[in-house]
């Protein structure tokens, strides 16, 4: 039995003629689910409640994927995938942490969550679907190169899916507010401990830097990373910075939800 749908992809733009996939908890294993355009109508793809009694049922065992399509006489039936699931192969630290061990605290993103490890908040970061491991492995590489040089926040360890790497912990900067103007010296210092090692940060918009009461600040939010980057591309990003502090519009800011989903708040 279906207890609960983890993550899901519906394409609303074209979603007569898109696959949804959803990733659903089922007792302890993590399941995923493909659904062919048509098997149900469009407007219940992105709401769980409604489409979780239309699925068919699905098969006891230890599988990982299947696929929900109209069978020979129109109704839903499931079928088996025996396809491998990607995962990270950037595995450095020495820390492993099941994704289901890990209690929400809150939805910060679709990807990114705040939960319990170790008796503390902490972030977890996930890639929720194949299709997003590549970003998972090249943002899992930059907190390596980083590792131990008062970049961004401590590395805390891999998070595993059925024996597959899907993410990340990071320890969860509590403290500090979004960079403004008046602190373009702190980060541009920043920035350039990140040059240091060759990596472009990407995305160094006002909410990406956390400054603390002391004035120290802390890069967050490496998606956009590039590694070994060249001068030139770390001379044009140090010279957004003075716009990007002075930015007003929000850009870059997020908002959470508890985690029963009911209560929304900016989380900058």
């Amino acid at each position: 039995m279906v207890q609960e749908i983890l993550s899901m992809y519906v394409d609303t733009s074209d979603i007569d003629a898109e696959e949804s996939i959803y990733c659903l908890r089922i007792g302890s294993q993590v399941k995923y689910v493909t659904i062919e355009p048509g098997t149900f109508p469009s407007d219940v793809l992105s709401f769980p409640m409604d489409l979780l009694p239309l699925l068919p049922p699905l098969p006891p065992g230890n599988w990982v994927q299947a696929r929900v399509a109209r069978g020979p006489h129109s109704n839903p039936i499931a079928q088996l995938m025996d396809i491998t699931l990607p995962g990270v192969r950037e595995q450095w630290h020495s820390n492993r942490v099941d994704d289901l061990s890990l209690p929400l605290v809150k939805i910060i993103t679709s990807r990114v969550r705040v939960v319990q490890y170790a008796s503390r908040s902490v972030i977890a970061k996930i890639a929720r679907f194949h299709f997003e491991i590549a970003q998972m492995e090249r943002e899992t590489a930059v907190y390596r190169t980083i590792d131990g040089r008062d970049v961004g926040p401590a590395f805390l360890g891999h998070i595993v899916e059925g024996g597959r790497v899907i993410g990340f912990l990071v320890d969860q900067v509590h403290h500090g507010r979004p960079a403004g103007p008046e602190d373009l010296r702190e980060c541009r210092d920043a920035v350039q401990r990140l040059h240091a090692v060759d990596i472009i940060h990407g995305d160094p918009n006002k909410y990406n830097f956390r400054v603390a009461s002391d004035g120290t600040v802390t890069l967050i939010d490496f998606e956009n990373a590039v590694l070994c980057g060249s001068a030139e591309q770390k001379n044009e990003e140090l010279a957004t910075l003075p716009v990007q502090l002075s930015e007003t519009t929000g850009r870059g800011s997020v908002f959470i939800v508890d985690a029963e989903g009911e209560r929304l708040t900016n989380l900058n």
